[in-house]
C-alpha cells in the first residue's frame, strides 16, 4: 500500500512539475520554430486523450474550471490541463511527410490526443534526442518529449486532487468526536476545551481548505468507517453540506467524496491534521 502511494506521489510531482513548468514557463519570442498547430490554447474547449488498454480521458471547458467527463466525472486540475494544452504550440524540430508512418509508430499510434478536432497522433521517440516523431495534418513532425510525458500521465493526474473546491468556505464541520462552528464571529470547538487557542483552530480549518490528496481514485466497495460533514453558507439564506466517509486511517487516510463517487488518499500523518484538534501540553500550561 505505501509502495502504491510513494509511486502515485512521485507520477503527481512530475506532472505537477510539468505543468507548473509549462505554465510559469515564458513564451519564447524569438524561437524561430513553427508551432505545431495555429491553435491558441485560450480557445481549445475540448480535449481528448486515447491510450491502448486505457480508458479514454475526456476533458472539457465550463465557464470557470475545466471538468472531466471520462473515465470519471471530476473536477479536473487547471494546471495539468493547461500544461496539455501547450501541445497545440509545441515547437516542431522537423517535419517530414506522412508517406511512411510505419517508420514512425504511426502506422498504429499507442497515443493520440483530441484538441477539439485537431487529431495530434504520437509515434516513437527520436533515437538519439529526447524529442518524439507526431502525425498532424498530412505530415509528420518531430516535438520536444516532454509533451508525450504529460498526455501519456494516467487519468488520475488530471483530477484535481484538493478535498474542497477552491474559494469554498466552510462554516461548520461535524467530525469524529467534536464539532467547529462559526459562533459570534469566531470559531468554537463541541465539546469545549478552553486551552485551545484560536490559532490553533483556524491553522485547522485551513488544513481543511487546502488539503490535497497525493492520488485519486475511484470510490471502491469498502464501507466508511466514520462520517464527516462540512457545512457551507454560500449566503446567508441558503447552507450546503458535503459528507465524506473516512475509509481507512492507516496505513494511509481515504476519504470518500460520495457525491463525487471518488476516494481522496494521503498519508497516514495527516489523519491527525485533519481529524484530530485538542489543546497541546504548551496551551494546557
Amino acid at each position: 500500500m505505501k509502495a502504491r502511494w510513494l509511486l502515485n506521489a512521485a507520477l503527481l510531482a512530475l506532472v505537477a512539475g510539468l505543468a507548473l513548468f509549462a505554465w510559469l514557463r515564458p513564451p519564447d519570442r524569438s524561437d524561430p520554430r513553427p508551432p505545431l498547430t495555429a491553435m491558441a490554447a485560450p480557445t481549445i474547449a475540448r480535449v481528448a486523450i486515447e491510450r491502448k488498454d486505457r480508458e479514454p480521458i475526456v476533458l472539457e471547458r465550463g465557464e470557470d474550471r475545466w471538468r472531466m467527463r471520462s473515465p470519471v466525472k471530476a473536477r479536473a486540475n487547471g494546471f495539468a490541463v493547461e500544461s496539455l494544452l501547450q501541445l497545440a504550440s509545441a515547437p516542431v524540430e522537423l517535419t517530414l511527410p506522412a508517406a511512411e508512418p510505419g517508420r514512425y509508430g504511426l502506422d498504429r499510434p499507442d497515443l493520440v490526443v483530441r484538441l477539439d478536432q485537431e487529431e495530434i497522433a504520437f509515434g516513437t521517440m527520436h533515437p538519439l534526442k529526447d524529442q518524439y516523431y507526431v502525425r498532424h495534418g498530412n505530415a509528420i513532425h518531430l516535438v520536444p518529449g516532454r509533451y508525450y510525458a504529460q498526455a501519456a500521465s494516467p487519468y488520475s493526474a488530471y483530477i484535481d486532487a484538493r478535498i474542497i473546491e477552491e474559494g469554498r468556505q466552510p462554516a461548520a464541520f461535524k467530525l469524529p468526536g467534536f464539532s467547529l462552528a462559526i459562533k459570534d464571529g469566531g470559531w468554537r470547538r463541541s465539546p469545549d476545551e478552553k486551552a485551545l487557542s484560536s490559532d490553533r483552530i483556524n491553522a485547522f480549518v485551513e488544513e481543511w481548505r487546502h488539503a490535497r490528496a497525493l492520488s485519486v481514485e475511484r470510490a471502491t466497495a469498502r464501507p466508511a468507517r466514520e462520517r464527516i460533514e462540512i457545512t457551507f453558507r454560500e449566503d446567508a439564506a441558503k447552507a450546503e453540506t458535503l459528507t465524506l466517509g473516512v475509509v481507512t486511517r492507516a496505513p494511509e487516510l481515504v476519504l470518500r467524496r460520495e457525491d463525487e463517487g471518488l476516494e481522496y488518499h494521503f498519508p497516514e500523518e495527516t489523519a491527525k491534521r485533519l481529524l484530530e484538534l485538542t489543546a497541546t501540553a504548551d496551551e494546557r500550561g
